[in-house]
């Protein structure tokens, strides 16, 4: 199995063909016989990939970078104490 490396319509002795990258084709296509160049035997990557995506550590310029906010436990109010109500000091 060959795969292709182009993408686009090409020009061949029997006509054109369009070609998107990474379409398979037989090994004895009268294509890849007659345009090895355009093919390879390596397989491309799957185009839908369970890897998660890898977040950028710094904006590109002009872009604003968006982080999702973590909500803070909220602190219970404070109740006056003796010291802070300036009585208890003698």
């Amino acid at each position: 199995m060959k795969y292709a490396l182009v993408t686009g319509q090409v020009r061949w002795s029997q006509g054109t063909v369009q070609l998107t990258r990474g379409k398979s084709a037989d090994d004895d296509h009268p294509l890849v016989i007659e345009r090895p160049d355009l093919f390879s035997n390596e397989a491309p990557d799957a185009e839908l990939s369970a890897a998660p995506p890898v977040e950028r550590a710094t904006a590109a310029p002009g872009e604003k970078r968006l982080t999702p906010r973590k909500t803070a436990a909220k602190a219970a109010p404070r109740t006056g104490t003796t010291s802070e109500k300036g009585g208890g000091g003698e």
